[in-house]
Order: structure tokens, then C-alpha cells, then sequence
């Protein structure tokens, strides 16, 4: 196994660390990094870091004969569809492009993308890639455009301590029995409300809801050219509502300070992460004052968030290059195995996930083996509710449906209308009814 360095750039925040692994990017400014040699460029564009630890430490140990150079161009995911969208298509494009769960339907739909399929190493080597993970990165042509290393399955973390005090649960087991439907979910918060006299909030915010709603949903955000609001969203404009107004949650800004200043605090009973959100948010913010109290269980539903898509740029004069690089960092079980085990993520290749998920004990996590806790749960991943509109369109329902509404600040009639005009004025060319 190759020694694994760095695999992303901290950012201190006062005493938060933030960190980002793939769906949050942290970087502050644009970064250019370039390995190897050679007068022929293979250029990457990414919204984060990682791919850097990839290439450095991985690819070009794997590939020392490399005659060209790859650089790699990090833009902070803020900036980042906004730099490529003026030039996708144009000979200044990159080679690759990294794309996240939120924007990569609206690149992989944009038919500018190379065919990966014309590739056999490609095709060859994502015989044992994760349908959905292979389904999110092909077009509804059918045209297969991008695929990713990674799966990004959620759970639920908790105080192990919390549940016992006020629980007097101790086992992992039964916490799962008492949060199985979100009607438990509710009722356990509110057990822990009333045992802590209100000292102890069952989560931080409303991303703690959010995406476990929008990941079990049966439609996505457009369908046949139509906005669809699943039912799914009146239930969480509906439980978010409630945990606010019986004081159920901290309602923390998402991402803020006192989101991630709760992990290592004795307030805040649980958080609902992805795989990596336990390596690169819980385990830097939790730090040593928790470590070792925390437990995690599917929770109420089954649900993902975040990811990282590869695919090159059709007009790219470097394609044999880029799915080599494609076929390597998204296929090769040599280098998916060392991924995993260096980093703990949980990876796209089955094979590669059954073969390793009986290896893992996580301290942080008291000794639980959450590898293959997630190995369990990426079966419930539904990806075909992922469109090309669900950047802008999350953003929206968030600022305009729910979080006033999960304030009081408006009715649900309104909310629903405000969100609406939102979406409207943003996609003219969206149906709403």
C-alpha cells in the first residue's frame, strides 16, 4: 500500500476545521498545481483537492513513464461552474472536468462531453461500478459520459453517551429500532428534550433533514420538463416546522460555525452525514473531546449526498490521456483498495467494497465497522432523481420554502409560491403548475 500524505487543505476557522472531501470545497482561492513533464498538457479542472492527493501519490508512482504533464486548475465549487460555463465547447475547455453531485447532470446532459463508451478501458474496467454511480453520469440518451471513484451513502452519527444517559440505550441495535420512520425519529427528540430539560438538541439543522428527504424521494426536481415537488418536501417543510417550533433542533446555519462547533459539545445528539462527511467534518470538529462516543445508524431512511464525477471534455485533443486517467481513478481495483484503506472512503467498485469491508474498525466510532455499515446501505441509493437543475433549484427551496417556513416567517401556501416564482424567474423554460 502506498503512504498516504495529505489528502486536502484544512482551513481553520477560530478552532472549526473545516475540510472538504468530495461535495464541499474549501478553497479559498483559485490553485494550480501541475505534475510530471512534458510538452503536451493534460489539463484538470476541479472544484476539490483530492484529485491532486490522487494524481501525486497515486498515478504518477502507478505511471512514471508519463511523457506529458497534467495540471491540475482548483477552483472553489462557488466559482466553478461559472469559469467552465463560458468556455465548454472552446478550445480554452479543460481535458477533464470533476463534477459534483449538484452540477454534474447539467454537464453531463450538455452533450459537449466525450463519449466514454468509445473508450474500452473505460468500459472494461466499470463492469463492477455501482449502477447508480454509472446511471447519474449517463445522459437520458443513454450516452455514458462520467463515472466516479466514490459512493456517497448517509447515516446517522450519535452521542453513544447521550443515548445512554438519557436513553438508556447502549447499543447501536436499538437506537436504529427507536429512529426506524421519521414518527420515531420525532418521538426520540422529543425523549431527549424533555430528559435534558431542553439542554440537548436532537440535531444541529435543517441539513440534518434536508438530505435524508431529498435522497428518498421517488421524482426528482424536473420531470418531462415539468417542476415536480415530491411529498417528500411537504415532509420535510412539515418536520422541519415542527422541530423548530418544539425546539427539537439548534437550527445552526448549514455549514456554519455552530454546526460544526456542536460536534465537540454535549448539545447536539446526532448529525446526518455521508460516508465522508465522518472523516472530513465529524472527525476534525469532533476531535478528542468526543472521539470514541460516536455511533451511527442508517436512521429513518436510506439516502446519499455529494460525490465526484470524472469525464473529458469532447473536443479535447488529449482523449486517449483522459480515460486513461478515468479508467484509473474510477476502475482500477489496485488503486480503489489503497483509496479506501488510506482514506476509509467507500468506493465504487463492489468487488472492491466485499473484498475490504471486513477489515475496518473505526475508534472514533468506539470500534463499530462503519465501512461496512455503508457497504449495506449504498443498495438504497435511487440516482435517477438526480437532474442537470439541482444546484440552483436546492438553493432555491431552501431560501425561499424551507427555511422561512420551518421559521414561521411564512405560510406553507406562501413558501410554496415564493419557491415557485423562484424557480420560474431562474428556468424560463420550466413547466410549473
Amino acid at each position: 500500500m502506498k503512504k498516504f500524505k495529505t489528502l486536502v487543505t484544512n482551513v481553520l476557522l477560530g478552532s472549526l476545521v473545516l475540510n472538504s472531501f468530495g461535495a464541499t470545497s474549501v478553497l479559498a482561492q483559485e490553485e494550480t498545481e501541475s505534475f510530471g513533464s512534458g510538452d503536451r498538457v493534460l489539463e484538470i479542472w476541479s472544484f476539490t483537492n483530492e484529485i491532486n492527493t490522487m494524481i501525486e501519490d497515486y498515478y504518477i508512482i502507478d505511471n512514471p513513464e508519463l511523457d506529458y504533464t497534467i495540471e491540475i486548475v482548483n477552483i472553489p465549487t462557488a466559482e466553478f461552474e461559472a469559469k467552465l460555463d463560458p468556455i465548454v465547447g472552446t478550445d480554452a475547455a479543460p481535458d477533464v472536468i470533476l463534477l459534483e453531485q449538484n452540477f454534474v447532470k447539467k454537464y453531463v446532459e450538455s452533450g459537449l462531453m466525450a463519449d466514454l463508451s468509445q473508450f474500452e478501458n473505460v468500459t472494461a474496467g466499470s463492469e463492477n461500478t455501482l449502477d447508480y454511480v454509472k446511471g447519474i453520469g449517463t445522459s437520458s440518451a443513454g450516452v455514458y459520459y462520467a463515472n466516479s471513484w466514490q459512493a456517497a451513502p448517509g447515516a446517522f452519527f450519535y452521542r453513544a453517551s447521550i443515548a445512554e444517559e438519557l436513553l438508556g440505550i447502549t447499543e447501536p441495535e436499538e437506537m436504529q429500532a427507536k429512529l426506524a420512520d421519521w414518527d420515531g425519529f420525532i418521538e426520540t427528540a422529543r425523549e431527549i428534550n424533555e430528559a435534558s430539560n431542553g439542554e440537548v438538541y436532537m440535531i444541529s439543522g435543517i441539513d440534518d433533514l434536508r438530505f435524508a428527504y431529498l435522497g428518498t424521494r421517488e421524482q426528482g426536481w424536473v420531470v418531462d420538463g415539468k417542476l415536480v415537488i415530491d411529498p417528500k418536501m411537504d415532509e420535510l417543510l412539515e418536520t422541519a416546522l415542527l422541530m423548530n417550533e418544539e425546539g427539537l433542533m439548534l437550527d445552526a446555519p448549514p455549514e456554519s460555525e455552530a454546526y460544526f462547533g456542536g460536534m465537540s459539545q454535549d448539545e447536539i445528539f446526532g448529525y446526518s452525514l455521508p460516508s465522508w462527511g465522518l472523516h472530513f467534518w465529524l472527525k476534525p470538529n469532533g476531535g478528542e473531546a468526543t472521539e470514541g462516543d460516536w455511533r451511527m445508524v442508517e436512521g429513518p431512511s436510506a439516502y446519499f449526498r455529494g460525490g465526484t464525477w470524472l469525464g473529458a471534455m469532447a473536443n479535447s485533443d488529449m482523449l486517449t490521456e483522459a480515460s486513461d486517467l478515468v479508467t484509473y481513478i474510477t476502475t482500477n481495483p489496485e488503486f480503489l483498495t489503497d483509496w479506501a484503506l488510506d482514506t476509509g472512503d467507500i468506493v465504487s467498485d463492489v468487488n472492491v467494497v466485499e473484498e475490504i469491508k471486513g477489515e475496518y474498525s473505526d475508534e472514533f466510532l468506539g470500534g463499530q465497522n462503519h465501512y461496512a455499515a455503508f457497504a449495506d446501505l449504498v443498495g438504497n441509493i435511487n440516482g435517477e432523481i438526480i437532474t442537470e437543475y439541482d444546484q440552483a433549484i436546492n438553493v432555491l427551496f431552501v431560501d425561499h420554502a424551507l427555511t422561512p417556513y420551518s421559521k414561521g416567517e411564512v405560510d406553507k401556501e406562501t413558501a410554496i409560491s415564493n419557491f415557485k416564482a423562484q424557480v420560474q424567474n431562474s428556468f424560463p423554460n420550466i413547466i410549473i403548475e
